[in-house]
């Protein structure tokens, strides 16, 4: 009769890099999917703000409120990108802004992931009854 003493600890061996791998693809969905969420929180809060003030202070409101946004959710990014532009929607103008952000990775060398970009955009039109002309 063949014993079989000491096969769980040979296949819990074998599987061990398999499962982490797959629990550090997890936490790497988890980050993705969180900086996304918050990228187009900050998208739409900068938008919104920008929208409601003087034309002269656009830039700075969107930019101001994105970073503030965006550090108070605890982002998971590295690097950060805000635009802002005004572009016509229909016959009202609108402001857009566009937050990009690099994801972090630190901690997940083992899958050697490439750093990934999320970005978003948000389009609000002026306020035509606030915003000086």
């Amino acid at each position: 009769m063949i014993t079989q003493r000491g096969s769980v600890t040979v296949e819990l061996v074998l599987l061990t890099p398999v499962l982490m791998v797959l629990v550090l693809f997890g936490v790497y969905a988890g980050r993705a999917s969180e900086a996304l969420i918050q990228v187009r929180h900050a998208a739409d809060q900068a938008a919104r703000a920008a929208s409601k003030g003087s034309r002269s202070e656009i830039e700075t409101t969107a930019l101001e409120v994105a970073e503030r946004t965006l550090r108070n959710s605890g982002a998971s990014c590295t690097q950060t990108s805000i635009e802002t532009s005004i572009v016509q929607q229909g016959q009202d103008p609108a402001v857009l802004v566009t937050v990009e952000c690099t994801i972090k990775n630190t901690g997940l060398a083992l899958l050697g992931t490439t750093p990934r970009v999320v970005r978003a955009s948000s389009l609000e039109v002026l306020d035509r009854w606030r915003v000086d002309t």
